[in-house]
């Protein structure tokens, strides 16, 4: 059997063997962790067999003891079991930018404000990112360590009954035939332990609450629980669109089958058409609403007068392909030498872009600027060009005006339909 060798391969293998036996619908002990872990298989097994890299920094055992008491503090000092009842309860993106020497979070910022002028009730509960906290903090802002630490520790002490090991077992062998090795049991049963401690937990803090709506940002990353613990109470679920996606995003798509999952959000708020129309949502279509997006519209205004500069170029890293990227510049070294050239590093890789040769070898050219944590918005508008895969912001760099210059990398599937609506350029 021929081995995978690219996203699409992967993606519609995992597609069959979803069908195959029926992997969304499959259960443990009332669980489904496949649905629940979709995303995380796709990028465990895009690394086996090689068309992905690890898509963010991950911690060595030195930052998990440093940022040990951090933690603890937070389950205990910010702990939002001890926060008064809400209307509206929102989970922020982990991930924050400093706009004018403030942290905030892009997709919920504006609306966080709107809440405020129409004297709405609401808290936010904030992941960690790499063990911290980077917005400032504010009376209505909690931290989620508790729920965190908990399903951690008290998973342990789960015990699990109907567990079919005869499926898993088929499952990992057609994978180890593709792919390779993958222990598939152990984190499925893993994410149903966690699952069942997280659940109980959000249950008890929902009910303490009482929230009318949930508002989150990335559904599918560690969400499952509460979202359907929240449609248990019949409390409404909104996802915010962070980013790109298409039918080879395991996130969004399942399939040209309409499906009610388990822990899929009621709403979908979306950017524009574009987006709404681009995929079968597993929810119906007057579900998904297009929203705007209040950051991205406020920054074009804030930056009409800057001067676009000529042959200047913005290259969007992302952490599953980083290296694969400053590969492909460095292999094409002719087309790209007379740029102005701002390596743009996702913030997943600022800890780790030197783990990249044929990035450390362009670093050392004199037409290049490596950049971590920057504006994008700003150097968006002082670009002619940009330069991607499938990044999510390459959909926010056109909207200033930037031509676009794609990268034939894997992922560059998810841009077919970007392709064929904006005039792009394909290495």
């Amino acid at each position: 059997m021929n081995k995978i060798t690219d996203i699409i391969e992967l993606r519609e293998f995992m597609q069959c063997l979803e069908n195959k036996y029926d992997l969304l619908n499959f259960e443990i002990d009332g669980v489904k962790p496949w649905q629940l872990k979709r995303v995380q298989i796709d990028y465990d097994l895009g690394e086996i067999c090689g068309v992905m890299d690890t898509p963010h920094t991950v911690f060595d055992l030195k930052d998990k003891i440093f940022n040990m008491f951090s933690i603890l503090k937070s389950s205990v000092f910010n702990n939002p079991f001890f926060s008064k009842p809400s209307d509206i309860i929102i989970f922020p993106h982990s991930r924050v930018k400093e706009i004018d020497g403030e942290s905030i979070d892009i997709y919920t910022h504006y609306f966080v404000q709107e809440l405020q002028k129409r004297n709405k009730s609401f808290i936010e509960i904030e992941n960690p990112t790499l063990g911290k906290h980077y917005k400032n903090k504010m009376p209505w802002r909690y931290y989620n360590e508790f729920i965190l630490v908990a399903k951690n520790i008290f998973s342990k002490f789960i015990k699990l009954r109907n567990i079919n090991d005869d499926i898993i077992k088929q499952v990992e062998l057609e994978i180890e035939q593709r792919i390779g090795y993958y222990d598939l049991t152990k984190l499925l049963i893993s994410t149903t332990k966690k699952y069942k401690v997280e659940s109980f937990l959000y249950r008890k803090l929902l009910e303490k609450l009482q929230p009318k709506q949930i508002y989150l940002v990335v559904s599918y990353g560690g969400f499952g629980s509460l979202i359907k613990v929240a449609k248990d109470l019949d409390i409404e679920v909104i996802e915010f669109q962070h980013g790109n996606f298409s039918k080879y995003h395991f996130g969004y798509y399942f399939g040209e089958e309409k499906r009610q999952l388990d822990y899929f959000p009621n709403k979908f708020y979306v950017w524009n058409e574009y987006w709404k129309n681009l995929i079968n949502f597993p929810i119906d279509d007057d579900k998904v609403t297009v929203k705007g997006f209040d950051f991205l519209d406020n920054k074009k205004k804030s930056y009409l007068d800057i001067q676009r500069v000529e042959n200047r170029i913005v290259v969007l890293s992302q952490g599953t392909i980083g290296n694969a990227i400053a590969k492909k510049i460095l292999d094409n070294w002719d087309y790209f030498k007379n740029f102005d050239i701002k390596y743009k590093l996702h913030p997943g890789e600022y800890s780790r872009w030197n783990e990249y040769e044929s990035l450390l070898i362009l670093s050392k050219k004199e037409n290049i600027e490596i950049i971590k944590n920057t504006d994008l918005y700003k150097l968006f508008s002082s670009c002619e060009y940009q330069v991607g895969v499938f990044s999510t912001a390459l959909s926010e760099g056109v909207e200033f005006g930037c031509r676009t210059i794609l990268l034939d990398l894997p992922g560059i599937e998810e841009m077919y339909e970007f392709r064929k609506v904006y005039e792009v350029e394909l290495i």
